[in-house]
């Protein structure tokens, strides 16, 4: 039972210093952010430990001492500035309780297969390293950044080591259900059953029921669920809010979250271009302003997608060849970045897999839509019909919940027209679908939007019984949270039969007891071998290529081909 109290303990230790964080940043970088939630606080906290832990990488590794003294800090700007913002103790305790609801979700036994191949070992170079340059020539997967290996990083603390690195996942599913929860209440509370209220309900659904495996999520589904809090803000500013004030703080939240999810999954900062359009729609004059520290933080971590990318491969959009440079000893060879650009678009478009391969070439499968039939059989049929599937029967659980309480007089007010909220999703859909059009690379965002988009607006136009709202309600959230719950008792009762996961004695993941082996060394430098299999948590840096060597400048390791 230990092992359960330090898990437990360890992780609200952790919720609250991002909180901490969260508060300082909106009451020192940004005070337009001081009237929002405890979700978006945390939000807020996840962004700026990421900010801080990409700029330490430099100075420091991310030992014991300094992850340590970061969640102190942490705890104490919590202490120190939670007043200056809206949290109050109502919102700490739904907080817990909604922490409460989601923690069998925290149980993962087995982990995604990328996790044992660089995930893990990416966040623990980091623990053992000071940032090293030419990572990306260990592995393919060390070759695209993304933030949550540096927010783990600072999650390896004492005693509990390293079995904290699936926490960021759960982090973002947990602030995003506090977000929507707390403004879901302030509608309910004032019978105001609007656009708003609606979307953030359909949302909620959708995360929670499908994204319900937080062993799963990787990158790209946390920051999906980042994106649906893009959207329903993007949708506030058109159509509802009418103070200007509030559509700047929207404006800079949406810049934020973002560059956020862009700095999880780089293909994603192409929602950047909801930015122009919304400066556009409404005035440069009347919506930007002058916070230098809250833009040049935010434009030191969009340049950080890009300058970690060319200080990992010598490329500073990892597989975009283009952005590539061989004038650095680093260097990924531009012909293998050419090769890997058409081989993770094959993968995308159901080339390959476990137990298949088109008999193709990869670069003749890829063009003049040679892959639509297979991926049609192999993806689209099956993961992509699943998710709309999934979708659908969302909506119709929505529609019928409130049905039977609706009166047939439509309220007053116009159904918004979202022609340029299609339009976007449109452009969107088009880019995913031609270049990675795998569900996991950006469908669930998409294929979500262009249902609940639709569905919160004809749901919106209808005045509901006041009295029996609650009620309805309710029984939604219940659904929500026991569907959720039942999925992971399942999920983990699978993981007991299959892997002998022994959810009693302890609550961490699997870790395969790998042996590693030094295959080169140069002063107190070392790179490092897996035995067998996949790196896991042997010492960093780890690779199954071999022939690679280093050098040293400015203090800084250099791993390189030995070409």
């Amino acid at each position: 039972m230990s092992n359960h109290f330090i898990f437990i303990f360890y992780s609200i230790l952790i919720i609250f210093s991002t909180i901490g964080y969260g508060c300082f940043f909106s009451a020192k970088i940004n005070k337009n952010f001081q009237t929002l939630n405890i979700g978006y606080q945390g939000i807020f906290g996840f962004f700026f430990i990421i900010f801080i832990s990409v700029i330490s990488s430099f100075i420091y590794k991310h030992d014991y001492i300094h992850n340590s003294i970061l969640h102190l800090i942490g705890l104490f700007f919590f202490w120190r500035y939670f007043k200056v913002t809206s949290i109050d103790y109502r919102s700490i305790k739904t907080l817990l309780f909604i922490f409460v609801l989601l923690l069998s979700g925290l149980y993962i036994f087995k982990s995604h297969d990328d996790f044992s191949y660089y995930h893990l070992s990416y966040a623990l170079s980091l623990t053992e390293n000071k940032f090293i340059f030419g990572v990306g020539n260990l592995g393919h997967g060390f070759r695209t950044f993304s933030s949550l290996f540096f927010f783990h990083s600072t999650l390896f603390l004492p005693i509990i080591d390293f079995y904290l690195f699936n926490l960021g996942p759960f982090l973002i599913l947990l602030f995003v259900n506090v977000c929507l929860i707390l403004e879901i209440n302030k509608k309910i509370k004032k019978h105001d059953l609007d656009y708003k209220y609606f979307f953030s309900l359909l949302v909620l659904t959708f995360i929670n029921i499908v994204f319900y495996r937080i062993g799963e999520h990787g990158t790209d589904r946390s920051a999906q669920i980042l994106l649906f809090l893009v959207f329903l803000l993007f949708i506030e500013i058109l159509f509802i809010q009418k103070k200007i004030v509030e559509k700047k703080k929207f404006i800079e939240l949406i810049l934020l979250l973002i560059i956020f999810s862009a700095s999880l999954k780089a293909l994603f900062v192409i929602y950047l271009s909801l930015i122009p359009y919304l400066i556009y729609k409404l005035g440069y004059k009347k919506i930007l302003n002058y916070n230098i520290k809250f833009y040049l933080i935010l434009s030191i971590s969009l340049s950080s997608i890009f300058i970690i990318n060319y200080f990992n491969t010598g490329c500073f959009l990892y597989p975009a060849v283009k952005t590539c440079s061989e004038k650095v000893v680093w260097h990924i060879p531009k012909n293998e970045v050419r090769v890997m650009n058409t081989h993770y678009e094959w993968w995308a478009k159901a080339g390959g897999g476990p137990n298949y391969k088109s008999e193709l070439k990869k670069e003749e499968y890829i063009n003049n839509f040679n892959w639509l039939s297979n991926w049609f059989d192999r993806h689209f049929v099956g993961k992509v019909t699943d998710t709309l599937l999934g979708i659908f029967t969302i909506c119709l659980i929505i529609f019928f919940s409130f049905y039977f309480i609706r009166n047939n007089k439509i309220k007053y007010q116009k159904i918004y027209d979202l022609k340029i909220v299609y339009l976007f999703i449109f452009l969107f859909f088009i880019e995913w679908f031609l270049k990675h059009p795998s569900i996991r690379y950006g469908g669930f965002i998409i294929f979500g939007l262009m249902f609940f988009v639709t569905h919160s607006n004809y749901m919106a136009k209808y005045f509901y019984q006041k009295s029996k709202i609650f009620f309805v309600h309710s029984l939604i959230l219940i659904i929500i949270f026991s569907t959720y719950n039942l999925r992971n008792i399942k999920r983990i009762n699978k993981e007991i039969d299959i892997y002998n996961y022994n959810i009693k004695n302890s609550p961490y993941f699997f870790v395969y007891n790998n042996e590693a082996k030094i295959i080169h060394q140069k002063d107190d430098f070392k790179i490092f071998a897996p035995s067998e299999n996949s790196c896991w948590a042997i010492k960093t840096p780890c690779t199954n290529y071999i022939n690679l060597t280093s050098d040293k400048k400015g203090g800084f390791n250099i791993i390189y081909r030995n070409d």
